[in-house]
Parts: structure tokens; sequence; C-alpha cells
């Protein structure tokens, strides 16, 4: 592949536009954050690294739009932010709007049906699946969360292992 056409990949492939606000927006509100922290928590959880590029620009603008403050230094020269009542705000109107889930369900589609070749009721059950997780989510913050994640990731699991038995049986029906 051509370096012209590596670079265009490069640069068209990335997080949606939003995506890295809220994700921001929600870390800050676990905690207060520098820009490095914020890149190496959002690797940590998505295998993603934004790049300063991406993050130092979003939180000036968050900050010029009152949405985050920088707090008193713990450390010298890290500077970490913090959610003010505003960014609250906006951060509990993206989870109530659920803006966010609609862009990934657009996003997801258009990977599976286009790019992916996938067919229609093959598709309706993967979005079936992806939902009912999405539903089962709110209940990993109970009590009881350690038990449910269990059963979820060993239903999930399972399903996996049945998939992966058939594409196995596909494999070799066909050599």
């Amino acid at each position: 592949m051509a370096r012209r056409e590596r670079d265009w990949m490069r640069r068209s492939v990335g997080i949606p536009r939003g995506f890295l606000r809220y994700g921001v927006l929600k870390l800050l509100s676990l905690r207060p954050m520098s820009g490095s922290e914020l890149m190496e928590s959002i690797e940590k959880r998505t295998g993603w690294r934004p790049s300063p590029g991406s993050i130092y620009p979003l939180l000036a603008r968050l900050r010029e739009d009152g949405f985050i403050e920088e707090v008193e230094p713990e450390e010298r020269d890290l500077r970490r932010f913090v959610l003010t009542k505003k960014g609250e705000e906006l951060l509990k109107e993206y989870e109530r709007r659920k803006v966010l889930m609609r862009k990934f369900h657009s996003i997801r589609r258009m990977w599976l049906k286009i790019l992916m070749g996938m067919n229609e009721d093959l598709y309706r059950s993967s979005v079936r699946l992806f939902e009912s997780i999405e539903r089962i989510t709110p209940y990993l913050r109970e009590e009881n969360a350690d038990e449910v994640s269990e059963k979820v990731c060993s239903i999930l699991a399972k399903a996996a292992e049945d998939l992966e038995r058939l594409r196995k049986s596909l494999e070799a029906n066909r050599g």
C-alpha cells in the first residue's frame, strides 16, 4: 500500500465527532484528571489512544465553554481538570438524550452491513445482542454486580464458542 493511501486511511479512521468529548466529560466526572491521564485512561479502556493534538485542544474548548475547570495542582507541572456544574449538566443531557448511542448504532450499521456484507437477519440478531448488553449494563453498578457480570460473561463466552465451532466446521467442509 502506498504511503499516500496509508496516510489517508490513518486520517479517515478515528473516533466519530462527539465521542471523545463525551468520553472526556464522563472520565472527569469520576475524578480530576490531566490530559495525559485522560489519554492513558481512554487507551486502557478502549485500546485506542487519542493524540495530544485532539485531547489538549478539546480540554481548552471545554474550559473556555465553562464545562471544566482547572483544580489546584497537587503535583508541580500537572494540570488536572474537573467538571463544573455546567459540565455535569451537559453530561446528564448527553446521557438523557442518548445522542452518542444513536451515532454508535449508525456506525455499527454501516460497518456490519456495508463493510462486512452482513445480511439483514444476521444484522438484526447482532443488534439484538448489543442492545441486550446495553440494557443489562446498568445492573453492573449494583450490589450484586460481580454475580451479574459473571453470568453475562458466561453467556457471551458460550455464544462465542458456539460461533467459533460453527466457523471451524464450515472451514473444514470448504477445504
